[in-house]
């Protein structure tokens, strides 16, 4: 026993945290090294002395008072709080752990009380200048943020002119191309030499009005461009596994990392201490649900029975009693006062009965089934948290779980604030830390007008090029499409959705010259058909809703009905109705045309 008193000593001197400890009494009978040094009252003064003398008169000291009295007014409970705490002049801040000690026999009375603490004003301090360090970034990037929309919206304005630019641009340069075409044909056809070409050939009878031409497939494609960035082919988030500050990083971003190689590790000193409390409240739940097991054969049940033994024993004696003193009162021996006295005091006896009867009735039902389930949750509950706390410390140290390059993190919600990792940042359980982007492939997210969107579906072809890396052309196909559009900034801006664009396969050789964030430039193949039957727009014909075309066969003309498919400026595509090498009749201006399909 000695050798056991003097190890758990030695234990007591070597823990960080301060001990102490009171008995019944109110006296302190166990003050650690380090107790005394961070409350700054020597061991010598507290040893032995009243913890009312020694702490209660010093006012400012209410709080560290108040957490020790609750624990011993409410001994089933534990209190945990954090208080501050004034000697000689100095005030430091103390998280404060309470509980209640029972006796070696097992009987559940309260013997004392224990308080487990430590110094941390340090870290409080820190926290305070991390969360005034973090609203001034706040507030700086908030005056960024908004010079960025500015500049945004200038951009959006600008490219929206550009658009309407390039649009009568193109305009213009197809109406000159087609006069100077017109202007050609005229005066080559007026010629007495002029050629004919050899797939046109003039019909007798309609010398003049109309052409026969022969039907000949042809290649026809139609596309949009957009631009946009390259980015990984899929992000994996990586979350803090505990709540704490960035201890050490062992990368940047932009690096290329391997599956399992580390990352960074974050200060595990407050995951430990929840990690001891988990414990504390592991053993107590422990505990509490063998008492209740053995709830029939504990002490309280045993306590119980010998009350109610006592009690059974007492009115037993107690009416032996009344019944002498009646006898003797009858033969007038003794007087009537004596008598009542005497029934007064039976009376008592069966009262105390009933209460023992009582409280073992109350005991038994504080064992009952209920109570061992609620005993058994409690148990199951502390013992889970306990072990999740542990793997959240075992992976303190962050891994990447895929190859990959280190990236931040998506922006997420309304905020478009993303948390830079570095060393002594804060971060909670489950925030987003970093990103790892998978490099076998890349997409590219970008913005299409409400015009275009129209024109794109999943699945479409995507050339995708770029200035950083000419002469390379990847191949992709569009992924997704928003079904609903942003607006711009406080309603102003056209509203545009949201395509990806994904390229599954990129060939090592390739993907060397292309990086993350490099521009690309778009090319939506909308329509793409190698052998397409194209007539000019002015040989279909319509008529009640339904469109035709004039096929010859020698001599002979006849109204064919034809289905069309997609349109050009001058063109239009036949799906039905004729086949390759077919002679058909081009009107002239006269003759009515079908309307041009965008």
């Amino acid at each position: 026993m000695e050798r056991d008193r003097i190890v758990a000593d030695r234990i007591l001197d070597d823990m960080s945290d301060g001990v102490m400890t009171i008995n019944r009494e109110g006296r302190i009978i166990t003050f650690n090294r380090a107790a005394a040094d961070i409350l700054g009252i020597s061991r010598e003064e507290a040893l032995d002395s009243s913890f009312a003398e020694l702490f209660l008169l010093a006012e400012e000291n209410d709080e560290f008072n108040q957490t020790i009295l609750d624990a011993v007014y409410e001994a089933s409970a534990s209190h945990n709080r954090v208080v501050p705490f004034t000697s000689r002049g100095a005030t430091i801040t103390l998280a404060l752990t309470t509980s209640f000690l029972k006796g070696s026999d097992g009987d559940g009375e309260q013997q004392g009380v224990i308080a487990v603490f430590n110094d941390i004003t340090e870290l409080q301090t820190l926290q305070q200048a991390e969360v005034r360090l973090t609203d001034e970034l706040k507030n700086k990037h908030r005056e960024l943020q908004q010079a960025y929309l500015k500049t945004e919206e200038s951009n959006q304005q600008l490219q929206t002119a550009l658009k309407k630019v390039q649009v009568i641009r193109i305009a213009a340069t197809a109406f000159s191309i087609l006069l100077f075409l017109g202007i050609g044909l005229y005066v080559w056809n007026r010629s007495p030499g002029g050629f004919k070409a050899p797939a046109v050939t003039a019909s007798p009878a309609q010398q003049g009005a109309a052409v026969i031409i022969t039907v000949t497939p042809q290649p026809v494609s139609a596309s949009i461009a957009f631009t946009g960035k390259l980015l990984p082919l899929q992000m994996v988030n990586l979350a803090s596994p505990i709540s704490g500050k960035v201890e050490r990083i062992q990368v940047r971003y932009g690096d290329v990392v391997t599956a399992g190689q580390p990352l960074l590790t974050m200060d595990s000193s407050e995951a430990r201490i929840k990690y001891r409390e988990a414990q504390a409240a592991y053993i107590k739940a422990h505990n509490n649900f063998r008492q209740m097991e053995s709830w029939d054969t504990g002490s309280e049940m045993a306590r119980a029975h010998r009350s109610l033994a006592k009690a059974k024993l007492a009115l037993e004696n107690q009416k032996k009693t009344l019944d002498e003193t009646e006898r003797l009162f009858k033969k007038g021996i003794i007087p009537a006062t004596e008598y009542e006295s005497a029934k007064t005091q039976y009376t008592n006896q069966q009262m105390d009965y009933q209460g023992a009867l009582e409280e073992l009735k109350a005991a038994q039902e504080k064992g009952n089934s209920e109570s061992r389930k609620v005993a058994r949750f409690e148990l199951d509950n502390a013992e889970a948290r306990m072990k999740q706390l542990e793997r959240d410390l075992a992976a303190a140290t962050v891994i990447a779980p895929v190859a990959g390059i280190v990236m931040k993190p998506p922006v997420t919600g309304q905020s478009k604030d993303v948390k830079l990792v570095e060393r002594g940042a804060q971060f909670q359980q489950n925030d987003i830390l970093l990103a790892i982007g998978d490099l076998s492939g890349f997409s590219v997210s970008c913005k299409v007008d409400e015009v275009d969107v129209t024109k794109v579906q999943l699945g479409q072809k995507v050339r995708v090029t770029g200035d950083a890396f000419p002469g390379e052309q990847l191949t992709g196909s569009i992924q997704s499409i928003s079904p609903h559009a942003e607006e711009g900034e406080a309603g102003r801006g056209a509203p545009s959705f949201g395509i990806r664009v994904v390229i599954d396969t990129v060939s090592p050789e390739v993907r060397k010259k292309i990086m993350v964030g490099m521009t690309a430039n778009l090319e939506v193949i909308i329509h793409e058909k190698q052998d397409a039957l194209m007539v000019p727009l002015s040989a279909v014909r319509e008529e009640n809703g339904k469109r035709y075309l004039v096929r010859k066969k020698g001599e002979t003309s006849e109204m064919v009905e034809v289905g069309t498919g997609y349109t050009t400026q001058d063109t239009v595509e036949i799906t039905s109705g004729i086949q390759q090498g077919d002679l058909i009749e081009v009107a002239g201006p006269a003759l009515n045309a079908v309307p041009q399909q965008k």
